[in-house]
């Protein structure tokens, strides 16, 4: 582990864009640490306040005992230039120049979709986040979100289901925020990855999210906005997003919810609509196959069977959605639910959701 370029992501009160400053003027940021304080004045854009910043960050033996309690917490750091760190991410105009990383950061190979919205939301907004999440993860996509209550958290408990996820945090990988979302962050970091440009101890701050957020967008091929308002702060994402040159997604709302002011807008201003995650799929230029499933036919398939099967999708439904769409009572469709289950025709989800097999 490169002690200096941990040293670089200890100075995030500078910002990410005189932390790449020092990289690029210096090179190698050894340099950077042992360089003289008048030395450091003579690069345009760094500041006396940087220079303090540096000053109170010079501390080797701090330096050394974080990066043991990195390795106790078994959390690891990917710096910029190195292997390990996303391609996507390292192309941006100002990528973290470290990521810490608690859990197995996905292969860099693997397509990722962030899906975002507001934390105010309605339920469904929150039902598509959970769907959407669901269904690309199943198919081989890394989900990427931010954790944070609504849109995101359920994109994640969708993605946690079936697939890998991603969080990006606005505070340290060893803090959960929000404090709710805690046996969710140990579902994301069990199969995916909790990440932070942000030093281990560092709470949430609001200056910290709009840096956060430009990381999910440059982690990710596509960014879809499931729900927002007119001044959303997911907004900012997007425009994030757009000068990263990614493609831009929107879910169509009905136009007199005032959560879906901002996807629609979105739609009017030429963003591609996301009715179906397979359209999302059709865009990361990964085409949506026809899957064979068993057919239920035969004498031992019973009429009720066969209705309760139509209605299934590769999308995760609930219960309660399946009673609905099939006018049935819940005792009826529950006993056939399990013996669907039983043959091997249905497979139940966390969260009692079911998917045709």
């Amino acid at each position: 582990m490169n002690i200096y370029m941990y040293w670089l992501s200890t100075l995030y009160t500078m910002g990410s864009r005189k932390q790449n400053l020092l990289l690029r003027h210096f090179k190698d940021p050894r340099e950077a640490f042992n360089a003289s304080n008048s030395t450091l004045r003579e690069i345009p854009g760094i500041t006396e306040n940087n220079i303090r910043v540096i000053e109170k960050n010079r501390d080797k033996s701090l330096l050394e005992y974080g990066l043991e309690m990195l390795e106790r917490m078994n959390i690891s750091y990917i710096h910029l230039g190195h292997d390990s760190y996303p391609s996507l991410l390292a192309e941006i105009t100002d990528p973290p120049v470290g990521l810490f990383c608690l859990g197995k950061f996905p292969s860099d190979s693997s397509p990722r979709v962030a899906i975002i919205g507001s934390r105010r939301c309605s339920e469904y907004g929150l039902s598509t986040a959970r769907r959407f999440g669901s269904s690309l993860a199943r198919r081989g996509v890394t989900v990427v979100s931010g954790m944070a209550r609504g849109i995101d958290s359920m994109a994640h408990r969708g993605a946690v289901e079936s697939g890998h996820t991603i969080a990006v945090l606005g505070c340290g990988v060893d803090i959960c925020y929000p404090p709710e979302n805690t046996a969710l962050r140990d579902q994301i970091a069990k199969d995916g990855c909790i990440i932070s440009e942000y030093p281990l101890g560092v709470g949430p701050m609001s200056a910290h999210f709009p840096a956060r957020n430009r990381i999910i967008s440059g982690l990710s091929h596509i960014v879809v906005v499931v729900e927002a308002g007119k001044k959303s702060g997911t907004l900012i994402t997007v425009d994030q997003a757009l000068e990263q040159g990614r493609d831009i997604m929107s879910v169509p709302g009905n136009i007199t919810n005032k959560y879906s002011e901002g996807t629609n807008n979105l739609i009017k201003q030429g963003a591609e609509p996301a009715c179906h995650y397979e359209d999302i799929l059709n865009a990361l230029g990964l085409v949506s196959q026809t899957r064979k499933t068993k057919k239920l036919d035969g004498p031992d398939v019973a009429t009720e069977e066969k209705l309760v099967s139509d209605v299934l999708d590769f999308e995760p439904y609930s219960l309660e959605e399946i009673v609905i769409k099939t006018k049935s009572q819940p005792q009826t469709i529950q006993y056939i639910l399990t013996v669907l289950e039983l043959k091997g025709y249905v497979r139940k989800l966390p969260g009692a959701r079911y998917v045709k097999v």
